[in-house]
């Protein structure tokens, strides 16, 4: 394992190989998600971006017991405590948020226990969800009465559609691993014990493909999750054609031939 920048005390950044990981570490509140830990976020992913030999990243809850139970309740009075903090504490959370989102590389959402409010705001923006047959989900805004903003109903309805989002956030409820899976929150629930080794297999399977075409694909989503009228369909065919061109494409189409392994370098 190899320290990445950005590491901190309740945010541990480090890659092994070609997989990045991105862990909450604030175990003894469940992984709660302070300000400062939200702040961090950006800078980790930026570096894993920057860094050629990470082709992946996974998200992560330090523990078994939580991914992050929400946003650190405990410091709302002091920076969620007037309409202009709450402002700057809504913005930080954005940037985070859409660091995942945007981020150029596949990212995984490896989730164990609870993953709550903010939480899975940051599960919602990864591109892929796993989770264990322990894990509980749920959007208690209601049930705290503060305004949730519109863009996490965004990311919640791109996810799993309006009408089970409603019933989500409505009624603040706990969904387990196989009802957020029938509503298409997760793609797959597994038991606790492998969670971790199953991600890192599918992790490596995403890695070992073409780096140039997995962002391809990530920018193509990216726009068409976008109202019509603010796609840039332009930048995502640039990065499509870009493919055709590259040396990986030369390697995957030699590899198929001589049915082997291609071995793909982002070139």
């Amino acid at each position: 394992m190899i320290e990445m920048p950005g590491a901190s005390t309740r945010i541990v950044a480090r890659k092994d190989g070609a997989i990045g990981w991105l862990i909450f570490n604030n175990p003894a509140k469940h992984n709660a998600i302070s300000m400062d830990m939200a702040e961090a976020v950006p800078a980790v992913m930026r570096a894993f971006e920057g860094d050629a030999e990470v082709r992946v990243i996974v998200i992560a809850g330090a523990g078994e017991k939580a991914f992050a139970a929400g946003s650190d309740i405990s410091g709302f009075e002091s920076v969620r405590a007037d309409p202009e903090k709450n402002k700057h504490y809504n913005e930080v959370n954005e940037r985070s948020y859409n660091a995942v989102y945007e981020c150029v590389k596949p990212t995984i959402a490896m989730i164990r226990g609870y993953c709550i409010g903010g939480g899975l705001d940051f599960a919602t923006s990864c591109d892929v969800r796993f989770c264990s047959d322990n894990a509980v989900f749920a959007v208690p805004a209601g049930k705290l009465g503060l305004g949730y903003g519109h863009e996490g109903i965004l990311r919640f309805g791109r996810v799993m559609g309006f009408m089970r989002a409603r019933d989500l956030f409505l009624s603040g409820r706990r969904l387990g691993g196989d009802e957020a899976l029938r509503l298409g929150l997760v793609h797959r629930v597994i038991p606790l014990a492998d969670l971790e080794a199953e991600t890192i297999a599918y992790a490596q399977t995403i890695a070992d493909n073409a780096p140039l075409t997995l962002a391809a694909l990530k920018r193509a989503f990216i726009e068409y999750e976008k109202d019509p009228a603010a796609r840039d369909l332009a930048r995502a065919q640039t990065m499509i054609d870009a493919c055709f061109r590259s040396a990986d494409y030369v390697e995957g189409r030699n590899a198929f031939a001589a049915r082997r392994k291609p071995q793909f370098k982002g070139e």
